[in-house]
């Protein structure tokens, strides 16, 4: 017997931190280089694993453009949350603990998932503005969320941010050589001239 199960992952952080390209990374084994302004799209993963098929709709978010009614929507309707900032920017950070702020003061539900994700570790160290211990420490300690340092440019830590929210979610699940997969892009309501659909294709996850 198989056991269907929805997730709707949604993507939120300041402009240009890297959250359309971490999600092409994991769905696509592509990194965008251009920085394009998002509105507001959909993107649909589709997984099989140990007798459980999962839907994972991930919605990226604008950073730039402020819509009220469609982030309160997104938050209404998201089962767990990944705020994105870039470790260059101290601004984007602050951006993180406001949008956290607002996804608990909208929930009723206040151990909803949350993870917080430093992207562009790439840059190296001299040219963080906010050190991993200190982010780390706020994050985990303080906050009482789930923290995770990635670069979507050289493709590093970018399965586990999704291994570290499914975690906190309590979704079972095994990413592994096993595990198959079929990614395609759905065109979001907001942003459908922007959207397309991606080609089929299956695709093991190695751990």
């Amino acid at each position: 017997m198989i056991l269907f199960f929805f997730f709707r992952l949604v993507v939120m952080g300041a402009a240009g931190v890297g959250k359309t390209a971490i999600i092409s990374q994991f769905l696509y084994d592509q990194f965008v280089s251009e920085y394009k302004e998002t509105v507001e799209e959909l993107h649909r993963g589709e997984y099989d694993m140990n007798g459980m098929h999962l839907t994972l709709d991930i919605l990226d978010t604008s950073g730039s453009l402020c819509f009220p009614a469609m982030r309160k929507l997104a938050i209404d309707n998201g089962d767990a949350f990944v705020l994105v900032y870039s470790v260059d920017s101290e601004s984007s950070f602050q951006e993180i603990s406001s949008l956290r702020q607002q996804i608990l003061d909208e929930r009723s539900d206040k151990d909803v998932p949350i993870v917080i994700v430093a992207n562009k570790t790439d840059i190296g160290v001299s040219n963080r503005a906010i050190l991993s211990e200190t982010a780390e420490s706020l994050v985990c300690m303080d906050w009482g969320n789930g923290y995770v340092e990635a670069s979507a440019k050289d493709n590093i830590n970018i399965v586990g941010i999704f291994k570290e929210i499914l975690r906190q979610s309590k979704v079972r699940y095994e990413l592994s050589p096993a595990v198959r997969r079929r990614r395609e892009s759905m065109p979001s309501t907001t942003d459908k001239k922007k959207s397309k659909l991606a080609k089929r294709r299956t695709q093991s996850i190695n751990t």
